[in-house]
């Protein structure tokens, strides 16, 4: 402990409160994401694809450009298996081979939000696109709101986005990785729409859900920091009172700030 701050053990992980003071603010957000969901939910019960959702697809659907449809398919095969077994199952891995426990149990807990989606869809029972209207890659079993492709992606790569940008320190790596991370979670949306597995508004329901699932692992992961970090104030604290150490005498002080210090 040096002029009263605590000093982090050596080696130990310096986490930056992202959160901390804006609590408040993802609360509300997550609420807001929430409610905007439950209207979409029920507006979009068993409805087939609006106006809207009709022309978005064929706008998305009018790029005519082969590279273009290959990143789509290559967007979206990331969320079936075996791609998104391997992805997760090697973040998780990872993230406890580095002695990230407490991130690694957070990014398995991603995995609920499949079951949440299942539930969901069957509750809505809103039917895919079909080909009569708009062009469909490949038919898709199951019910189509929300789309879970995209709540997937929000809540995973989004937590590990977090992860990387709360637990290292600016660098290109990082940059790099945060770049690598967010690029599924913007392009999956339009996969799905150019794919005619999803309507735009399915997208707009699993980003909603997505963030409210997202905020809401965030949210757990500073709860579980900040008793931890309190443990370790205190554990530092009992060990300066512990130590025998004489304070500096006030002449030596008084000729280090002369000195201008060493």
């Amino acid at each position: 402990m040096v002029g009263g701050d605590t000093v982090a053990p050596i080696g130990a992980t310096v986490r930056r409160r992202v959160f901390d003071r804006r609590a408040g603010m993802a609360a509300g957000v997550a609420a807001a994401l929430g409610i905007t969901f439950v209207v979409l939910a029920l507006a979009m019960q068993r409805a087939e694809g609006t106006a809207i959702d009709v022309a978005v697809t064929m706008l998305v659907q009018r790029i005519d450009d082969p590279l273009f449809a290959r990143l789509m398919v290559a967007v979206s095969s990331l969320g079936y298996a075996p791609w998104s077994w391997a992805i997760f199952w090697a973040a998780t891995i990872g993230l406890l081979v580095a002695g990230f426990r407490r991130e690694a149990l957070l990014v398995l807990a991603t995995h609920g939000i499949g079951v949440l989606v299942a539930f969901v869809k069957l509750l809505v029972e809103r039917p895919r696109p079909t080909a009569e209207v708009v062009r469909v890659l490949s038919q898709v079993g199951e019910f189509s709101f929300p789309s879970g492709h995209v709540a997937s992606y929000v809540s995973f790569f989004g937590l590990l986005f977090f992860f990387a940008y709360a637990l290292f320190k600016r660098s290109w790596w990082r940059t790099a990785a945060l770049v690598l991370l967010g690029l599924p979670i913007g392009l999956v949306g339009v996969s799905r729409i150019y794919l005619g597995h999803h309507w735009a508004s399915d997208v707009v329901g699993g980003y909603a859900l997505g963030l409210t699932y997202l905020l809401i692992l965030i949210e757990v992961d500073r709860l579980l920091i900040a008793p931890s970090s309190a443990w370790w104030r205190r554990r530092s604290d009992d060990r300066m009172r512990s130590t025998d150490v004489p304070p500096p005498s006030s002449s030596r002080s008084e000729r280090l700030t002369v000195g201008g210090g060493r």
